[in-house]
């Protein structure tokens, strides 16, 4: 596990992606190949190329957040034991989502970490959005 202590005086540079998809966007490659794989292959994808923190943000949906969040916790748990799946670094996630909007125009919402599933979707309710979830087919009211 890498250290994510800072030991230098000022500031402390992240590694930050603040726009990326599970595959519950249908617009993705593994969407549309039909191909599988767990919120811990997902995380473990990002925790391999060094990221610090990622914001999730699918089309109109926020149906992994929660599974994301299960999965980094059991990670994060077998990791303080001593048991640390091989590939794993600590991670920040920030729920979020793209919401498609008249025009064209999608819309990146950022949640704060503790955010869940249902805050999205309470989100996705209040903009009136009016489609598939984790589809660009809509568009909000």
């Amino acid at each position: 596990m890498t250290s994510t202590d800072w030991p230098y005086p000022g500031s402390r540079w992240w590694k930050l992606d603040f726009h990326t998809h599970t595959p519950e966007s249908h617009d993705t490659p593994w969407y549309k190949q039909n191909l599988s794989f767990t919120p811990e292959d997902w995380l473990l994808r990002y925790m391999s190329a060094e990221i610090d923190c990622v914001a999730v943000t699918d089309h109109n949906s926020g149906a992994w957040i929660d599974s994301l969040k299960n999965a980094y916790a059991q990670m994060k748990a077998q990791a303080d034991q001593g048991e640390a799946p091989e590939g794993f670094r600590e991670l920040t996630l920030f729920p979020g989502v793209e919401i498609s909007t008249q025009g064209g125009i999608h819309i990146l919402a950022l949640f704060d970490p503790s955010a869940t599933t249902s805050d999205i979707d309470s989100l996705l309710g209040a903009v009136g959005y009016q489609g598939t979830k984790g589809d660009s087919d809509g568009v909000d009211r």
